[in-house]
């Protein structure tokens, strides 16, 4: 799928997948060139992913019988969200759900609260650091880099089903080029990190960074990372090949480091509880997913909650409902009963249009971004702050929690989920072309070598501003 800025523009697909120019592309490059005529996305985006893309991808690829026997149908930063989870100590995620005939689970993508004041406070430091990343793509991928502006919405995404444990999982997620012919085992993906001075550095690399590029690359089923390590003032001093399946290896040594079974069955335990919890209630019922470390690193907790838009279009949703089949007529699900006292929430103040919709646009008269927070008005940035502006009214009532999850890695290293294994098999189902592959191995302990440039993600004074989302993020 070939996603573009203009989304009626969308073509299903292979055609902004790009190329590698070579094995140094992309080392020297000045990562600022560009920088004032990039377009970036719009960051005040509460769903910057909407689903109906991974479904219209589907259908366009004549690969709809793939949702037969799904049991979970997601963009893959939910995956890593719930893969990175058991030692994610500081960055809090939501993401809403529901589950349709009984069988599929739907995840949307959402902004927290914190990430929102994020985007939304970033400085000029800030801004740049997040477009070294793009232009680290343009610099391997272009044969004229910066020639023309460079635009984080023309990508290239792949829908592939994998299997997590006993769950068949049908994900999208964007690939930045490709090496090769065009299919899922030549598939790249590019990111930037800070130059390693020592051995401290060195460390929290392995057991941070690559953790997100592990959980990013595994679950999509690419096999390859090349990565430009840059100085602090953006200019590429060395690129680096890894090999997705070899990452675990590198952290091995480290005392309390991450490990591939312990992720998988995080994510393993999250959907099936999920999947369990929403089985017992009735049809069309939504809810929240949300863990913050902060308050509790060990629980992920589950909330009903009826103000939760409908994120899944008419024609997805039939389609689920007919196991498969665009063809067949299937029965409208039943609106879940209005619980009691809701005329008095209905009554509380509607939210404004640009606040409800799937997105929040940007109003073309407000440009500075603080204003643009203040015109929306207080019920929008209520809603807009992962909150239900009808219900942090006085008098309202509080949000119903269904149950919650323990997050221990050190008890789940005791004792394996059943259903969880540290192997997955992908298979790609984009528009261009079916390609199942092998993305498990056994890893191997070869890490960068501390002497290679790599990221420090030290907290001086000068580098607390290099959050590992600031770069190349998806």
């Amino acid at each position: 799928m070939s996603k573009r800025r203009d989304e009626g523009s969308t073509t299903y697909d292979a055609s902004n997948l790009r190329r590698m120019r070579g094995a140094n592309a992309g080392a020297g490059a000045d990562l600022n060139r560009g920088f004032g005529t990039f377009r970036d996305r719009d960051r005040r985006e509460i769903y910057p992913a909407p689903v109906h893309s991974i479904f219209s991808a589907l259908e366009a690829s004549e690969r709809t019988h793939v949702l037969e026997d799904a049991d979970v149908v997601t963009w893959r930063g939910n995956m890593s969200k719930l893969l990175t989870s058991p030692w994610n100590l500081s960055e809090s995620w939501t993401m809403e759900a529901e589950l349709v005939n009984n069988r599929t689970i739907v995840l949307n993508v959402k902004e927290t609260e914190e990430g929102l004041r994020k985007a939304l406070t970033r400085d000029e430091r800030d801004e740049r650091m997040c477009y070294w990343g793009y232009a680290f793509e343009e610099a391997v991928c272009s044969e004229r880099p910066f020639e023309e502006p460079v635009d984080c919405m023309e990508c290239f995404c792949c829908v592939v089903k994998t299997k997590l444990g006993d769950l068949n999982v049908v994900m999208c997620g964007e690939v930045d080029c490709v090496d090769g012919d065009q299919e899922l085992a030549n598939y790249v993906e590019l990111k930037t990190s800070r130059v390693m001075n020592d051995e401290r550095q060195v460390k929290r690399f392995e057991k941070e960074k690559l953790l997100k590029w592990w959980a990013q690359s595994f679950a999509l089923g690419v096999r390859r990372i090349m990565v430009g390590f840059r100085d602090d003032r953006g200019k590429v001093v060395k690129t680096q090949m890894l090999e997705t399946l070899k990452l675990p290896g590198y952290v091995a040594k480290h005392k309390g480091a991450w490990n591939v079974k312990v992720a998988l069955r995080c994510a393993s335990l999250v959907l099936t509880k999920l999947k369990e919890l929403l089985s017992s209630e009735p049809s069309g019922t939504r809810v929240r997913v949300e863990f913050d470390p902060k308050k509790s690193k060990d629980r992920v907790n589950i909330i009903k909650d009826d103000s939760i838009p409908d994120f899944l279009p008419a024609e997805a949703r039939e389609k689920l409902l007919n196991g498969g089949s665009w063809h067949e007529s299937a029965p409208r699900a039943k609106p879940t009963p209005a619980p009691a006292g809701s005329e008095a929430r209905d009554s509380a103040p509607e939210i404004s249009e640009t606040a409800s919709a799937m997105s929040i646009r940007a109003r073309t008269e407000v440009t500075n971004r603080i204003d643009y927070i203040r015109s929306l008005g207080p019920a929008a940035l209520a809603y807009m702050q992962g909150k239900d502006p009808r219900r942090t009214l006085p008098g309202r009532v509080d949000d119903d929690t269904m149950g919650g999850i323990g997050m221990d890695p050190s008890a789940w290293m005791r004792q394996a989920h059943p259903g969880a294994s540290s192997q997955g098999t992908h298979a790609a189902v984009s528009a261009h072309k079916m390609a199942p592959t092998a993305s498990a191995g056994k890893a191997q302990s070869h890490a960068p070598s501390a002497a290679a440039p790599s990221s420090s993600g030290v907290r001086d004074a000068k580098s607390a501003a290099e959050d590992n989302s600031l770069e190349n993020s998806d």
